[in-house]
């Protein structure tokens, strides 16, 4: 009994795995940024039951962080540190807003379809909208599942600002890191460094 037991999770080891890749590769080729999509396609192109054991977002974080250093290490730690660098200066100019860096420039998985994702907290959208109108940023207002966020366009990578209500601010991304201005300088700081 027991040694079906250890069978069966290894068959669900690998079947999150097999997942998790097919999924970073349709994130990274594809631009994909929905990770519930990306796991639903990678299950159903398996032939696997879509709903059923499907890995968690971190493990698809590090299947593509994984599949990136494989393929274009070179690529990846320039396009990191160049998304990073350009989260830092948005980060600053959005400085009385409390920042935090989400998704994937926070937690090292991205791809050149990645975008810099912000949590910035504002008693109002109003605030916030007549901030980016008195600086000349264009943006453009999104509903990201029921909950506001703009889109800014920007080099190397566009913006995504969320307004996540003060309950919400540190549930939101609790899987993936959520880094402030100072956190990121310091990562910054260490990947130039090296280490």
């Amino acid at each position: 009994m027991a040694k079906r037991f250890h069978e069966q999770t290894l068959r669900t080891a690998q079947t999150r795995a097999l997942i998790a890749d097919l999924a970073a590769r349709f994130i990274a080729e594809h631009g994909i940024r929905d990770y519930g999509l990306a796991k639903r396609k990678a299950a159903r192109q398996l032939g696997l039951p879509e709903g059923h054991g499907l890995p968690s977002n971190e493990e698809i974080d590090q299947a593509l962080i994984e599949r990136q250093n494989l393929y274009e290490p070179a690529e990846q730690t320039e396009r990191l540190a160049a998304l990073r660098d350009e989260a830092l200066e948005v980060m600053q100019v959005f400085e009385r807003f409390q920042p935090l860096l989400t998704g994937p420039v926070a937690s090292g998985a991205v791809s050149e379809h990645s975008a810099v994702e912000l949590d910035i907290q504002v008693d109002s959208s109003k605030d916030f909208e007549q901030f980016l109108v008195n600086r000349g940023i264009d943006f453009k207002i999104l509903d990201r599942g029921g909950q506001m966020a703009y889109l800014i366009y920007a080099q190397p990578a566009d913006v995504m600002v969320r307004l996540p209500g003060k309950d919400q601010r540190h549930a939101h991304s609790a899987y993936r890191p959520q880094l402030n201005i100072k956190q990121l300088h310091k990562l910054i700081q260490a990947d130039a460094e090296g280490g």
